[in-house]
C-alpha cells in the first residue's frame, strides 16, 4: 500500500495531518522522503503511478534504484544529495527508470530536511514526468521549423525564445545571435519606441490576427537594410508565461508587383482619358462639319436631317465628355447625362423649343450604366426627346416630362412623356416611317431595356425598364 508515512525520518516532526493528506492525494507528482544515506522512507500514490513500484517494494531501497542502470550510479545519486545539502536544493531534468525498465524524462527537485536544531535528517524529492510535455514541445518546434514562413516566438519582455531557419535567413542572423535577442532589434529604429507598448497592449487582449492592418510594416536586416513584411500574430500560453508567435512574410516581391500594377493602371487610365478626350473632340469636329453643311443646303427637309444627325452625334459625344470629366471609365451617371443632354437639345433646336418646358426628375448619383450600354441609352434618350420636342406640340407650347427612378436594387425606369397630339393610332416604335422611331426599339434592345409605349391621354409616354450598373443583363 502506498503511503507518505510508512517510515518517518528520525528527528523530523510529523507533518500536519492536512499536509499529509494532500501529499497522499497527489498522483501527478512523485513525492517521497529519503534518509541521509539516500534510502527511500516514504512513497506517495503519485510515485507509485509514475515509477511503478508499490511502497512495500521500494521502501528501504536506495535512491539510485530509480536511476538508469549504469556504472557509478550510486555515487552519482549521493553527489546530487550533497549538492542539495550544500546549496539548499538540487533541481534539473534527468532520466529516471520505471519498474518495468522503461525510461522517462523527469523534472526533479531535491530539498534537504533539517530538525529544529538544524541537523540534517534526510531529503524530500519531487519528480514530475515531463516526457509528454517535451514531446509536445518537440512537435511544436518541428512544426515551427518546417513552416513555410519565418516564425519567431517572443516572451512578454520582448526576448526571442524560438525561431526557425527561415527567420535566420530572412533577418541575416546566426542561431546563437537570435536566441534571447530583443525583438525590437529586428524593427527599424523609427518604430522601436512604440513597438514595446504595442506588444503589451496585444498581450492584454491576445488574439490571432494580422499585425498593423492597413499600415506598412518593415523588418530590419542585420546589414541595416529594410524590407516590407506582413506579420500574423498568435498568442501562446506556456509554463514560462504568455508568448507571442509571429509568422513573418517578406512581401518585397508582392510590393514590386503591386507597384507595377499601379503604374500599369495609371498608364491605362491616362490612355483611356486621352482616348475619350480625342473621341469627344473628333465627334465635335463632325458636329461642326454638319452644322456648316446646313448653311449650304436650301431644302428645309435636308437641313432637318442634318440637324437630327448633329443631335445624335452630340448625344454620343456627351458620353465621352462625362467619362473624361469624371475619370471613371467603368460607368456613366444617367441622371447627370439627362440633365446635360436636355440642355444641349433645347439650345440646338433654338426657336422650335422656345415655348416648351421640360420638367425633369432625374437625380444625379441614382442610376449608372456601363459604357457599352451608355451609348445606345444616350441615343435612345436623344430620339425620344427630339421626337417630343419636334412633334408633340405643333402650336409651340407645352410640357415634356422626364423621370428616372429605381424600381429595385437591380432595375431602373426611364419615362419620357408629353401631353401633346400623340401618335396616329398609337403607332408602335419601329412601325413608323420616322428614322428616329425606327431606331428606338433597336437601341432599347442594345441597352437591355424593355420598351413600352402608352397613351398619355392626350399625348404619348415611353417607358424603358433596364438593369442598372452591375446588375447584369435583363432577362
Amino acid at each position: 500500500m502506498s503511503t507518505i508515512e510508512s517510515s518517518a525520518l528520525p528527528g523530523i516532526s510529523e507533518s500536519d495531518a492536512c499536509f499529509r493528506l494532500l501529499v497522499s492525494c497527489v498522483d501527478d507528482y512523485a513525492i517521497f522522503l529519503l534518509d541521509t544515506e539516500g534510502l527511500v522512507r516514504s512513497w506517495n500514490p503519485g510515485a507509485e503511478r509514475m515509477q511503478g513500484y508499490r511502497a512495500d517494494e521500494i521502501l528501504g531501497e536506495h535512491l539510485s534504484r530509480l536511476y538508469p542502470p549504469e556504472a557509478g550510479v550510486a555515487a552519482r545519486a549521493m553527489r546530487e544529495l550533497d549538492v542539495a545539502r550544500l546549496e539548499g536544493r538540487h533541481c534539473g531534468e534527468d532520466w529516471r527508470v520505471r519498474k518495468d525498465g522503461s525510461r522517462f524524462l523527469a523534472d526533479i527537485v531535491l530539498k534537504p530536511l533539517h530538525d529544529p536544531q538544524g541537523v540534517l535528517r534526510g531529503y524530500a524529492e519531487i519528480i514530475r514526468d515531463i516526457g509528454p510535455r517535451k514531446r509536445l514541445e518537440e512537435h511544436f518546434h518541428q512544426v515551427v521549423q518546417e513552416a513555410h514562413n519565418a516564425m519567431i516566438m517572443v516572451n512578454a519582455a520582448g526576448a526571442i525564445t524560438l525561431f526557425n531557419r527561415l527567420a535566420e535567413s530572412l533577418f541575416g542572423y546566426e542561431s546563437h545571435e537570435l536566441h534571447g535577442m530583443q525583438m525590437e532589434r529586428l524593427v527599424p529604429e523609427r518604430f522601436r519606441s512604440q513597438h514595446g507598448q504595442l506588444r503589451h497592449t496585444y498581450l492584454r487582449q491576445p488574439e490571432a490576427r494580422l499585425m498593423g492592418v492597413g499600415r506598412d510594416l518593415f523588418g530590419l536586416h542585420k546589414d541595416g537594410s529594410e524590407f516590407p513584411i506582413e506579420i500574423g500574430l498568435n498568442p501562446i500560453e506556456t509554463e514560462d508565461g504568455p508568448m507571442v508567435l509571429a509568422g513573418i512574410v517578406d512581401i518585397t516581391s508582392r510590393k514590386q508587383v503591386q507597384r507595377q500594377l499601379e503604374m500599369a493602371l495609371l498608364e491605362k487610365t491616362t490612355l483611356l482619358n486621352e482616348v475619350h478626350h480625342r473621341v469627344k473632340n473628333n465627334l465635335q469636329v463632325i458636329i461642326s462639319l454638319l452644322n456648316m453643311q446646313t448653311h449650304y443646303v436650301e431644302e428645309e427637309s435636308t437641313r432637318h436631317v442634318l440637324q437630327d444627325s448633329q443631335a445624335r452625334v452630340r448625344s454620343m459625344s456627351l458620353i465621352h465628355q462625362l467619362l473624361y470629366e469624371r475619370r471613371d471609365f467603368s460607368k456613366v451617371d444617367l441622371g447627370e447625362y439627362l440633365q446635360r443632354i436636355n440642355q444641349l437639345l433645347l439650345s440646338s433646336y433654338g426657336l422650335l423649343t422656345r415655348q416648351l418646358q421640360v420638367e425633369q426628375d432625374a437625380p444625379e448619383g441614382l442610376v449608372y450604366l456601363e459604357l457599352q450600354r451608355a451609348t445606345p441609352c444616350g441615343l435612345l434618350i436623344n430620339e425620344l426627346l427630339t421626337n417630343a420636342l419636334k412633334h408633340a406640340y405643333p402650336a409651340g407650347s407645352g410640357t415634356i416630362d422626364i423621370r428616372l427612378s429605381l424600381e429595385d436594387d437591380k432595375h431602373a425606369l426611364l419615362v419620357v412623356g408629353d401631353h401633346g397630339i400623340g401618335m396616329p393610332a398609337l403607332t408602335q416604335p419601329g412601325q413608323s416611317k420616322s428614322l428616329g422611331l425606327q431606331l428606338v426599339p433597336m437601341l432599347a434592345e442594345q441597352m437591355g431595356a424593355q420598351l413600352s409605349m402608352h397613351d398619355n391621354q392626350p399625348g404619348v409616354r415611353f417607358e424603358a425598364r433596364f438593369p442598372v450598373f452591375g446588375a447584369g443583363k435583363l432577362i
